[in-house]
Formats: C-alpha cells, sequence, structure tokens
C-alpha cells in the first residue's frame, strides 16, 4: 500500500486503526498480498494484522478473494487496497457527525433544560415531576446551555472545514 501522502488521510487511518496500524499499511506494496506477509514485512503479529485488515475490510477500504490449494484444502487470503473508497468514507463519515451534530445543537436551542444528581430532562419533564427527581432524590435544576450551544457551533465549523479539506484532497 503506498504510503498516505496526505495528512488529512494518514490520519483518518490513525483514528480507524491507531499507529501500530498506520505502521502495519504503511509497509504493504502495492497489489495483492497475504496476512502472513503484511505481518512479516512490518514484523507484527499476524493476529493485529489480521484485525487491521478486517477493520479496513469493514469500512471497505480493504478487499480480498480467496484461493485453495487444491491438494492440502487451505484457503489463503489475498488482500489489496482500495483507495478510491477513502475519501468517500471520510465524507461519509464527516456527514454523518455533522448530522448527529445539528440535530443536537436544535435540540440544545430549542429546549429548556433542568438537571438533577443523576439526569437532564426539559422543561416540561421536570415541571411534571414538581422539579423533583424521585430516582437521586435531589432538586431539578435549571441549566444554562449556552456554553455548550457555542461548542457544538464550533464542532460543527471544524468539522466543515475537514470536509472542505477533504474535497481537496
Amino acid at each position: 500500500m503506498p504510503v498516505p501522502e496526505d495528512y488529512l488521510v494518514r490520519e483518518y487511518f490513525r483514528r480507524m486503526i491507531g499507529d501500530e496500524g498506520l505502521k502495519v499499511i504503511m509497509n504493504v506494496p502495492e497489489g495483492e498480498i497475504t496476512d502472513e506477509e503484511i505481518a512479516r514485512l512490518s514484523d507484527t503479529k499476524l493476529t493485529l494484522v489480521r484485525k487491521i485488515l478486517y477493520t479496513l475490510y469493514e469500512n471497505r477500504i480493504a478487499e480480498y478473494r480467496t484461493e485453495r490449494d487444491d491438494n492440502s484444502g487451505w484457503v489463503t487470503y489475498l488482500w489489496r487496497f482500495n483507495y478510491d473508497n477513502v475519501r468517500k468514507m471520510m465524507e461519509e463519515e464527516a456527514d454523518k457527525r455533522l448530522t448527529e451534530l445539528r440535530c443536537r445543537l436544535e435540540e440544545e436551542k430549542s429546549g429548556v433544560f433542568y438537571q438533577c444528581k443523576c439526569q437532564r430532562v426539559l422543561f416540561e419533564d421536570a415541571a411534571a415531576r414538581d422539579f423533583w427527581c424521585d430516582e437521586c432524590g435531589s432538586n431539578f435544576e435549571y441549566v444554562d446551555n449556552r456554553d455548550l450551544i457555542k461548542e457544538l457551533e464550533r464542532e460543527i465549523e471544524k468539522i466543515e472545514k475537514w470536509k472542505e479539506q477533504i474535497r481537496s484532497v
């Protein structure tokens, strides 16, 4: 596998498979290769290599085909990497996270929240319980969520910028 030159792509892989996984995939040549060869080339345990490969497979970045030895019956997995899917997967991840954050932001902006020692509820729920939590035996107190709203907005802006950078990769 050619070394991902772009910092964003490398960081994406680092989050997905960790530093050890990044070290492993950076030592894999182009074309088909067995997991045993990858382990040997990267000087890594075979079990870790397989874990990394299956994570990449689940994310549609690694693909494999099998060959059966007619004499022994052994099945060999031949792995290869599909870089065409990397940008697409990065964008899908960003879109999913943006959707979650935007929904959460909308909830925070539209609701008035109260909190006791064990939970955070909307005003309506706190009022229906007379501002008393039966679960922990404490009062529901008003929660000022302006800082949380600002943090969500900053996170959304950060991911939107990241998504723009992905497009330029």
